[in-house]
């Protein structure tokens, strides 16, 4: 008679990870905000994004978004098209007073979008509030990076609140 051995099979780890970078987006999303609403609207943007690129990996489905004047969404891509997620992570955000994201000329929205394998289509979305600009930035690989604009300059600074999923 063969005793089983002890310890976790791999499914069972992978399923504690899943689990873990869950609720550490969880947190992420509600935890009080630092600063002013614009790092704050960035912040939750980034947070979010991140979210959606997990989400597209553990369910082996594209996910979308678009970014507007008045805010943002995310939507899946299921059997019958495009449908909005209403999961709480992903409900509809609007922005701050104040807080409006630079739309490129002649558009209306940005649109970004992470494929079922955690990879991006490169964007970039500046949010501004006043004279201040904060930038997140999605890379090819699925990596967002909130990069805040020094004081009195008129570029934004890289590597500043760098966010990065775990791949």
């Amino acid at each position: 008679m063969r005793s089983r051995g002890r310890g976790f099979t791999l499914v069972e780890l992978m399923v504690v990870l899943a689990i873990v970078g869950l609720l550490g987006a969880a947190v992420v999303l509600t935890a009080p905000a630092r600063g002013s609403a614009l790092a704050a609207d960035a912040d939750a943007l980034a947070a979010r994004l991140l979210r959606a690129q997990q989400e597209a990996i553990l369910g082996t489905r594209a996910i979308r978004g678009r970014a507007d004047a008045r805010g943002y969404a995310f939507s899946v891509q299921r059997f019958d098209g495009w449908q909005p997620l209403a999961d709480a992570p992903f409900r509809p955000a609007t922005w701050s007073d104040g807080v409006a994201p630079e739309l490129p000329r002649g558009q209306e929205a940005i649109e970004f979008r992470f494929d079922p394998i955690g990879t991006a289509e490169p964007v970039r979305i500046v949010l501004r509030q006043d004279q201040r600009r904060t930038q997140v930035t999605v890379d090819a690989t699925g990596g967002v990076e909130v990069a805040l604009e020094p004081a009195g300059s008129d570029r934004i600074a890289g590597e500043t609140g760098m966010l990065r999923s775990a791949q």
